[in-house]
């Protein structure tokens, strides 16, 4: 079991790695050609879309890294292994995209109050329509793959991505509203826009951190869990109770209780906990899970939990 959980770790880190070296690669060109747009129109919807790009390349070279670690064996001084740096990756994101929008919306509000002259808006456009096209595309993959894999740097990264691209065909609506109609002013208000919802997307990305960081119980799962254990123990005459989840990057934790009616050799009682234990673990495939279960008497003693 233990060999089988660990090729298939090593094949998920593969797909892992070429789809954030995907990412990675898209976005420098991403960046070139947003910059570009930025550059020839001036438009400060652009320009916000462009700062968002620079977050998300410095976001994946922190989850390259992130993912390295995650795969590291657990050692002397990491018992259950190094999963938990994929929540740091997803925070750091999430804190980068809050960042870049607050320098969005302050040069929004900067350009309200000056003014904002606009230049050739139909190639600026262009240009823009292909990069948030190719990212659309590219963030569509990333949370698919993220989610199969049920990698939280790469569906993070993925959902970037697609804010990204959501920024991208915002900012084109923006700027040709404000070519035809001569009012140069809703280009920086649909900064503005853009700069908020990014902040928004920011926050449940540090949401989505800090849940994992404080073990939050996937509910879902637990159900799962329960269900199966209940069925397990009506079967063999036993019951279970103090069952206990949580979610480690890619890694599910649980453990349990199993209480046997007095008297029942522990051969027999520890066989079934395997049988148990290996139950759990077939029904959360493919994600790879240790289970632990502890036996007890159904008469345990007082004060017992």
């Amino acid at each position: 079991m233990a060999q089988t959980q660990t090729q298939s770790h090593t094949l998920i880190s593969s797909k892992e790695t070429r789809a954030m070296n995907i990412s990675l690669f898209i976005g420098v060109l991403m960046l070139g050609i947003k910059w570009t747009a930025y550059y020839l129109t001036g438009s400060i919807a652009i320009f916000s879309d462009a700062m968002e790009t620079i977050v998300h390349i410095a976001a994946v070279g922190f989850a390259s890294y992130s993912l390295r670690v995650t795969y590291r064996p657990p050692d002397e001084d990491h018992h259950f292994g190094h999963d938990k740096i994929s929540y740091f990756s997803a925070g750091l994101e999430g804190g980068l995209i809050i960042l870049a929008a607050i320098v969005i919306i302050y040069t929004a509000v900067d350009k309200l109050i000056v003014g904002i002259t606009l230049d050739k808006v139909t190639i600026g456009t262009s240009l823009t329509a292909f990069a948030g096209g190719v990212n659309a595309l590219l963030g569509w993959f990333l949370v698919r793959t993220g989610k199969q894999q049920r990698s939280l740097i790469v569906t993070a990264n993925g959902k970037h991505i697609l804010t990204d691209a959501w920024t991208s065909f915002g900012a084109i609506i923006g700027l040709i509203i404000a070519q035809v109609t001569g009012l140069t002013w809703i280009d920086p208000l649909a900064a503005l826009l853009f700069g908020g919802n990014i902040i928004f997307e920011g926050l449940k990305l540090i949401r989505s951190s800090a849940d994992g960081l404080m073990d939050k119980t996937n509910s879902v799962l637990e159900l799962k869990v329960r269900t199966g254990l209940d069925e397990f123990c009506k079967k063999n005459d036993i019951s279970f109770h103090r069952l206990r989840m949580r979610e480690s990057g890619q890694q599910i934790y649980a453990d349990f209780h199993l209480q046997f009616h007095d008297g029942t050799p522990i051969e027999v009682c520890h066989a079934i906990a395997t049988d148990a234990e290996q139950t759990i673990e077939r029904l959360l495939l493919p994600t790879p899970v240790d289970v632990t279960s502890h036996l007890e008497s159904t008469d345990h003693p007082p004060g017992h939990v």
